[in-house]
């Protein structure tokens, strides 16, 4: 039987839900926002990530994304096909932010506390 904490850790990350990340720079056919939904990130996934990254690669901001980006209905919206012409074609900045909003999956409510 698992312990009372892990139990408390598994609610603490169901109760997360899904992030919602709004891209500006990548407007639909209407004009409105791009947007990703993405679940919090795991230390095994970041483990992967980052396993066999050398010195300053920073593709691993690519491999977030694909892995993580979902549209509203929990469908991933990239592939690993997709990793090259992202890193070919996406600015940096706007990728950037949108690994970063997916890595920084902090609760509201618990900051709002302290």
């Amino acid at each position: 039987m698992p312990s009372p904490i892990l139990e408390r850790v598994k609610a603490h990350r169901e109760a997360l839900g899904r992030k919602e990340i709004e891209v500006a720079e990548w407007p639909d056919e209407d004009g409105s926002p791009t947007v990703f939904y993405a679940t919090p990130i795991t230390l095994a996934e970041m483990r992967r990530w980052y396993k066999g990254i050398s010195g300053e690669d920073i593709s691993v901001l690519v491999d977030v994304v694909i892995a993580k980006a979902e549209d509203k209905d929990g469908k991933k919206v990239f592939t690993l096909e997709d990793k090259q012409p992202l890193l070919k074609t996406a600015e940096f900045s706007v990728l950037s932010r949108i690994a970063t909003a997916m890595m920084d999956h902090e609760d509201t409510d618990d900051l709002e506390k302290n």
